[in-house]
């Protein structure tokens, strides 16, 4: 492959100096997101989080939260499938998220015109207050980073579970300490980063097995990362599913990479685990249990989780990059052909 940026192995990327501070920015925004989720009229029917690509993958870990202890129900759907479809319950007493971080993806800004059009309550999260999804739509939360959208994601929907009456007391403290603790984590995770992206970074299909709020982040890196950035065969499968089928491809050459959370979806991980640990090759655990999470309740490290492991496989990427010498900025198709 000789296509995108190549530059050569080299040393890695630093980690980003804005980790804390865009978090914390983006918590500076509760009051206005909590007011603007109150403030929806009649009764709140259902809500949609739309987005595609990465961005898609970047509300699941918002919906598992509403699946798990909101009353209102929710689905997170592709932009254009959402589009297409023209979900019948879309109209007053819906609230449509839309995410795209660069607020150009013809998609999801078709999808948020078409929603409020149908008289559904629309939110933009975004990283570019001048981009054409901010412009298209009225109400709009801009983040300075991923890792600001994630937070701005959690904080909607911590607004719909109060909005339901549950107490989210304990979420919203937990994510009050999360820029300090996600920075510990991504810097304690650096070396365990370069050592599977050296042994990882030229098998011909990389597998990774996640499940619950860790799916996303999961998918993000395989597609977003080693797909789209590194042109590398690889898959995110479900822990669950991972019995339906992928577990016959297993065997003592393949090298897995398997990430488990301390959600409720652990013991579909902890399965994975005692399989790959009898017929499976070299296997490399990214396990929460494991990080340290100054400042997180015992009880809220399953829910922070898919926030820290959106900044770890980051990392992991860099490092791949670093390795393989691909920058991540190199596409062969993206932005540069009709499609």
């Amino acid at each position: 492959m000789t296509d995108g940026t190549y530059v050569g192995p080299g040393p890695v990327a630093t980690i980003p100096d804005d980790i804390v501070s865009s978090q914390e920015r983006a918590l500076e925004l509760w009051d206005e997101i909590d007011g603007f989720v109150a403030g929806i009229p009649g009764p709140l029917r259902r809500v949609f989080l739309v987005g595609a690509g990465g961005s898609y993958l970047g509300v699941q870990a918002a919906q598992y939260v509403l699946d798990r202890h909101a009353l209102t129900p929710s689905v997170a759907i592709n932009s254009d499938e959402f589009y297409f479809r023209a979900p019948a319950s879309v109209g007053p007493g819906t609230l449509v998220i839309v995410l795209s971080g660069t607020g150009n993806t013809p998609e999801t800004i078709r999808a948020g015109e078409w929603a409020r059009e149908r008289g559904a309550s629309v939110a933009a999260v975004t990283l570019r207050a001048d981009g054409p999804l901010a412009q298209s739509l009225d109400t709009v939360f801009v983040a300075g980073t991923g890792n600001g959208t994630q937070l701005l994601l959690q904080l909607l929907a911590l607004a719909v579970l109060k909005r339901d009456g549950v107490d989210v007391t304990g979420q919203l403290e937990a994510l009050h300490a999360l820029p300090a603790a996600l920075l510990a984590a991504v810097e304690a995770f650096e070396p365990r980063a370069e050592q599977i992206a050296t042994d990882m970074a030229e098998v011909p299909v990389t597998y990774v097995i996640a499940s619950g709020p860790l799916f996303g982040p999961a998918s993000t890196f395989t597609m977003c990362y080693l797909q789209e950035m590194q042109w590398l065969h690889a898959s995110t499968i479900n822990a669950d599913e991972f019995f339906q089928g992928p577990f016959e491809v297993i065997d003592r050459d393949s090298k897995t990479i398997v990430f488990l959370g301390e959600d409720e979806t652990r013991p579909m991980g902890e399965r994975v685990r005692r399989f790959l640990t009898t017929y499976g090759g070299e296997t490399y655990y990214v396990d929460s249990a494991d990080l340290e999470l100054p400042g997180i309740p015992a009880e809220q490290r399953g829910y922070v989780a898919p926030l820290v492991y959106a900044a770890l496989v980051a990392r992991l990427a860099a490092h791949y990059a670093a390795v393989r010498g691909y920058a991540l900025e190199g596409r062969r198709y993206m932005w540069k052909v009709d499609y």
